[in-house]
């Protein structure tokens, strides 16, 4: 993998914190991220345009706005949120002698891919926050999970994760435009896509 780590790991980590619920702090460190953002994708050759980012600041409004539109984005109403939840989008188990009538279904909570994350966790002496205790898998801890491994060096560990648990986020991107879901939460997601794919494709 090319030089870069670190720009790497301060994507994720921005990622990350930008899929949690909005806080003052987030808020106020915005146009250094997406600051962060534009060094990083410049210093690893990613064509991913300074539009997808750079109005960030000014969308996110006051913390109260933002939470407003962060719950209206993945909790409600149902009919129009996404929910960035990896097992939402995988086949909920791939076990042959499962009995439940959706085993084969995609949309639930706690799938394979959320029972993997969960081994991921303890083998690097890790355990999943409280509020996240039913989606193990969420987009912002495996966000988190990626930076993780690069800063440890596990780069095989990285490659690996990337193709097993992150190819699923250009289905996400696809339901923030269809649902219409907010701009600022649409337009993260879609830089998540982005990077993914320049990932991926970094890889090999």
């Amino acid at each position: 993998m090319p030089d870069g780590l670190h720009h790497r790991i301060s994507v994720y980590q921005i990622l990350s914190e930008a899929l949690k619920e909005p806080t003052e702090d987030f808020i106020r460190d915005l146009p250094v991220m997406t600051a962060a953002l534009k060094e990083a994708f410049h210093t690893l050759g990613y064509r991913i345009p300074l539009i997808s980012y750079q109005d960030w600041p000014i969308l996110a409004g006051t913390p109260q706005e933002l939470l407003h539109r962060y719950y209206g984005s993945f909790f409600y109403p149902n009919e129009n949120r996404v929910v960035p939840v990896e097992s939402i989008y995988r086949q909920w188990t791939f076990d042959e002698t499962a009995q439940v009538p959706f085993a084969k279904e995609k949309g639930y909570l706690m799938s394979d891919a959320a029972l993997h994350m969960k081994t991921l966790y303890a083998q690097m002496g890790l355990t999943v926050p409280a509020e996240y205790d039913s989606s193990p898998d969420h987009l912002c801890l495996e966000c988190e999970f990626a930076a993780l491994l690069l800063a440890e060096k596990k780069l095989d560990w990285y490659g690996t994760f990337v193709k097993d648990h992150l190819t699923w986020v250009h289905e996400l991107y696809d339901d923030t435009v269809n649902n219409n879901i907010d701009r600022f939460y649409r337009e993260v997601i879609g830089v998540a896509k982005e990077f993914i794919d320049c990932e991926l494709k970094t890889i090999g």
